[in-house]
């Protein structure tokens, strides 16, 4: 792994760092009155997803990472592992449940399109859409004269996952979800 000054690394490369390999996000040069300079830079663990604030030297060396941001296809669930699949060569790569956060396994629609970030070929992250389309499956009717307030109700998605929707979704509409956090975003145009 190439190694080089602190002042060379931008944000968005890794880094090894206490032995392990972090994501820098944001750096900001600081020099106090006749002092040092210094590098005040945001790190996050790329398995644990914690974020720390850590001072350097621009002239610390430290071990650039490289990364892989590649395009996977979303096949299945197997038990305890996701398969996707690599679109342009067409192999399968069994990802750990555990690298996809609990919250947002309930938006893995089949067919959807993550990328993966590999260091070599081991992969370290998982990187899901901002959103996507499902369809419902199930959407309790709205109770007479709810329409004049913004009323919500719990519907099934084809997943299985609960998402809050509007009173006017119903059972067969296709629906965008935003992924971070589920929130409803819109209905998938019909005829629009």
């Amino acid at each position: 792994m190439p190694s080089m000054k602190m002042r060379d690394v931008k944000v968005g490369e890794a880094i090894m760092y206490n032995n392990e390999v972090w994501l820098i996000f944001d750096r900001h040069e600081q020099t106090r009155g006749n002092l040092r300079t210094y590098w005040q830079i945001k790190l996050k663990h790329l398995e644990r997803g914690n974020v720390v604030e850590q001072r350097f030297s621009p002239d610390d060396n430290v071990e650039k990472i490289i990364l892989n941001r590649q395009e996977f296809e979303y096949l299945y669930r197997d038990g305890e592992h996701y398969v996707v699949m690599d679109p342009e060569s067409y192999e399968q790569t069994f990802i750990n449940a555990t690298m996809i956060p609990e919250e947002q396994r309930g938006y893995m629609v089949p067919n959807m399109r993550l990328h993966l970030l590999k260091i070599e070929d081991k992969v370290i992250q998982v990187e899901m859409p901002q959103m996507v389309e499902v369809e419902v499956t199930d959407a309790p009717e709205g109770a007479r004269g709810d329409t004049a307030t913004s009323v919500t109700k719990l519907a099934t998605i084809e997943t299985g996952a609960q998402v809050r929707v509007p009173g006017h979704i119903r059972k067969g509409d296709r629906i965008k979800i935003r992924v971070e956090d589920g929130e409803f975003r819109g209905r998938v145009g019909q005829g629009a």
